[in-house]
């Protein structure tokens, strides 16, 4: 049992876990793993130490994860995705479509306020969808049926569309990068292809920019206008509660030096610890290690063509498969069955595809059952609190 410094109540640490969660971001309700507070004299305060540097804060500039991470605390979002993958609403209080599937009308939820104290209207939502669109996929789609997107009053936008387009909540309430965050329309004017300077939203947490230091912190502070929807939180849609009032992303490159910063309690939250520290981690009854997405990611395997058995194109499958099995024997707590696409063709030099780049005469081994079996796996990300 442990004493949180963001409630005041004692609870279970894996009770904590399995009960509230993060919006990959750490502050929200919902799947993702969140941690119990380290005892620290800081009251009301989440040190986290993220998976990479915040050093681009513009989440629709880039697509990195990180950037997206903390956006999710920042600025909200039209749709929320739940833990079934559903979009439901978060900012709109209500939508409509026509009958033939081409104007789409939306409402905003009133009350709605960015971090500067002013209202959310329809037309910061339509040029928060206009910069997104241009950079995402999905948007870009959406763009090229277009008739016009529009405010129609402070409350409501419309979007007509010269051909139907189905997946249109989708498209808004995705986490895919980049998502659709609505900014004021004085900073969503900004060129899509420029980053932003001011980083206001009306999400939870509000971004101390003053206290920003790339390459070593960066700080979030609870916004206390933050008016979530009523529904039970879902993942990242409903009602995202915030614990805490301050949050900090301690960066700490070396993971040797960031797991000992957590055992020693000078952190709270370790977000991807790589699986050579995760042993020492286990052991440490004060830390819990746990599953952040019981989805998985879709992991890439390069080879190093400069070692064997890689660098003989001719290898035998066999002799890849026991490589395989060699790298990932002590990582079996991280690594579960899952599908497979082999992206080799038949012009790549691979000692698991059907040809050799420039003979096409001569073919490499067909892979056999060990190799096919080291390579259906994938990824379950872990945590450590």
């Amino acid at each position: 049992m442990i004493r949180g410094k963001c409630g005041e109540t004692l609870i279970n640490r894996r009770t904590f876990l399995k009960t509230t969660a993060g919006a990959g971001a750490l502050a929200t309700a919902g799947t993702i793993a969140t941690p119990a507070i380290s005892q620290r004299a800081a009251a009301r305060a989440l040190r986290l130490v993220p998976h990479a540097d915040v050093a681009n804060f513009d989440p629709i500039w880039t697509t990195a994860y990180i950037a997206r991470n903390a956006g999710l605390l920042v600025w909200d979002m039209l749709y929320g995705m739940d833990n079934k993958l559903q979009p439901q609403r978060q900012m709109v209080e209500s939508e409509s479509v026509s009958p033939d599937g081409l104007i789409w009308t939306f409402r905003l939820r009133p009350g709605l306020k960015f971090h500067d104290g002013e209202p959310v209207l329809a037309r910061d939502a339509v040029a928060s969808i206009n910069r997104w669109a241009a950079r995402d996929g999905m948007g870009q789609m959406i763009k090229a049926i277009e008739n016009e997107l529009a405010a129609i009053n402070d409350r409501t936008f419309r979007w007509s569309l010269k051909k139907p387009y189905p997946k249109m909540l989708l498209a808004l309430g995705k986490i895919g990068t980049p998502c659709c965050f609505v900014m004021p329309a004085r900073i969503a004017a900004t060129d899509q292809f420029k980053q932003i300077s001011e980083h206001v939203g009306s999400g939870p947490m509000r971004f101390v920019k003053n206290e920003w230091a790339p390459g070593a912190r960066a700080v979030f502070e609870k916004f206390a206008d933050y008016e979530p929807p009523q529904e039970p939180a879902s993942w990242l849609a409903g009602g995202r509660g915030i614990a805490c009032d301050r949050i900090e992303w301690i960066i700490i490159a070396d993971q040797a030096t960031a797991g000992a910063a957590l055992q020693s309690g000078e952190v709270d939250w370790l977000e991807l610890p790589l699986p050579d520290i995760v042993p020492a981690l286990r052991k440490n009854r004060n830390v819990v290690v746990d599953i952040t997405d019981p989805m998985g990611r879709v992991g890439t395997l390069f080879f190093n063509h400069l070692y064997p058995p890689f660098n003989n194109v001719r290898a035998d499958s066999d002799e890849v498969a026991q490589a395989f099995r060699d790298d990932l024997a002590h990582r079996s707590d991280m690594i579960s069955p899952g599908p497979v696409a082999l992206l080799a063709n038949d012009l790549c030099h691979s000692v698991l595809g059907r040809s050799i780049a420039g003979d096409t005469e001569r073919t490499a081994p067909v892979p056999r059952e060990g190799v096919w079996e080291a390579s259906r796996s994938r990824a379950r990300p872990q945590v450590a609190l």
